[in-house]
């Protein structure tokens, strides 16, 4: 066999495709942000109902809840900017805001509407990117490996809530917050230095600045002609559809929108907001011996190594196997974390000789959660949208994603107090048990799949 006929090896394909590699995780340090404004309640809430703060459990809450609710928010601006100043750019206008979120967070003090406003901010920046940087790592990214640069995001997220969880051991509020401010400036010096999505430079007709970006992330050995060919058709189908609300009611576009909207159900009926927001809280009421901190540090690690495994074995074994795996097990994790609360209740005994099952259950919980539920409906969503449409879609299933975890966030407490523990976990076990039919029977698996060929299963490539 010739040289120049030999296939390449993996240490050769990773060498050409690092830039992509690279610029996805730029993009993704955007996750980093919002991690940090994630993991940011777990040690603060405790702080603030400290004697130095005594803000109320209503404060607290208040606090805590309007992250989401200003990500819920800011993912409706993305649609009127996304396609008029580009992925990139939508990103790097981000930075000074979600900058200015956090020195509100800094200086609040003991104000409650200053915690508020920063809360706000930062939430709404970091609900933007979670659109915006799943679809520009999807949109630079060779089908082969789309699915491991779109778990980035998810991935930069768990560092990110990982490395607010550690500034905790600060016991200060305005130090955290100063630690976590770093995060927004990292990403855009990083983000500085890689070019907008080829695929925006062609809807805007720039074909040449189309062929530059596409040469930065394939290296200029590789022929990018086939993929500039399919994106120009792409574009050319994607400027005869007819942008109007009537179309979001055409029966393909609603099938697509329905797998979109159930996978994020599926990801925030599973609980999850409830385990990053109030981690430290549930795990005192097990009344585990371990500090509460060390034990959310352990599971923040946790996240981040299934964040890892995830990202090796998606383009391998696929979107959906991997969704169904997490569901089930986090399932069995929930329904037993249930039964420790049951068993502390009736039979503290037993419970106090099970004292290992809570943080084992919460450990595998969150490993089962960043393996699929997690990262899968950030990275699919950056997929199954036709480009005319991928904006406001896209949007649509974000914000419907942040209002569901600001509803989980706001009403976890009072559901708590009024039904128990067990009965709150076991409802977060039954969804995620329907999650895996809804899965099985709905979701169209995308892997090594073009965006053409996702959409034509759909059945939206030709909408009108």
């Amino acid at each position: 066999m010739a040289e120049s006929e030999q296939i390449p090896t993996s240490g050769d394909l990773f060498c050409r495709r690092k830039r992509q590699y690279g610029a996805a995780a730029a993009a993704c340090m955007g996750g980093f942000s919002l991690g940090c404004g994630l993991g940011w309640s777990a040690p603060c809430v405790e702080i603030l109902k400290s004697d130095k703060y005594a803000f109320d459990i209503f404060e607290t809450d208040l606090i805590a809840a309007v992250f989401p609710m200003g990500a819920a928010f800011g993912t409706l601006i993305v649609p009127l900017l996304i396609d008029r100043i580009g992925r990139k750019w939508t990103m790097m206008t981000l930075v000074p805001a979600f900058i200015g979120g956090w020195i509100c967070l800094i200086c609040a003090g003991t104000l409650v509407p200053l915690f508020v406003i920063g809360r706000i901010i930062t939430g709404a920046c970091g609900g933007m990117f979670c659109v915006l940087a799943p679809m520009y790592s999807a949109e630079i990214s060779e089908k082969q490996i789309r699915g491991t640069t779109g778990v980035f995001f998810q991935l930069l997220l768990v560092i990110g809530i990982l490395y607010a969880y550690c500034t905790g051991f600060t016991q200060d509020v305005a130090a955290i917050s100063s630690l976590c401010c770093i995060a927004p400036v990292v990403f855009g010096v990083a983000m500085a230095f890689v070019p907008e999505s080829p695929l925006f430079y062609l809807t805007k007709n720039k074909e040449e600045a189309a062929r530059k970006s596409m040469r930065f992330f394939r290296g200029p050995d590789f022929d990018i002609e086939p993929e500039i060919e399919a994106f120009q058709e792409q574009v050319e189908i994607s400027k005869q559809q007819k942008f109007n609300i009537s179309i979001f009611m055409k029966k393909p576009v609603l099938k697509t929108l329905g797998v979109a909207y159930g996978l994020m159900f599926a990801q925030q009926f599973s609980g999850i907001n409830a385990m990053i927001f109030y981690g430290v809280s549930i795990l005192e009421a097990t009344g585990v011996g371990m500090e509460s901190l060390v034990e959310l540090i352990i599971f923040g690690v946790v996240q981040v190594v299934a964040c890892v495994a995830a990202t090796l074995l998606i383009d391998k074994l696929g979107r959906k196997l991997l969704m169904v795996i997490s569901e089930a097990v986090m399932c069995v994790c929930l329904s037993a974390l249930a039964v420790f609360f049951v068993l502390k209740t009736y039979q503290p005994e037993k419970a106090d000789q099970m004292h290992w099952l809570p943080l084992t259950s919460v450990c595998i919980y969150i490993l089962a959660f960043c393996f699929g539920a997690g990262p899968i409906p950030w990275a699919y969503m950056g997929e199954i949208f036709p480009i005319r449409l991928k904006g406001a879609a896209s949007s649509s299933a974000a914000f419907l994603n942040w209002l569901m975890a600001f509803t989980i966030t706001i009403s976890f407490h009072s559901a708590v107090d009024a039904l128990g523990s067990a009965v709150v976990l076991s409802f977060f076990a039954l969804i995620c048990a329907l999650s895996v039919f809804f899965v099985i029977f709905c979701m169209i698996e995308t892997k090594g799949k073009t965006f053409s060929e996702i959409q034509e299963e759909f059945g939206t490539l030709t909408i009108q």
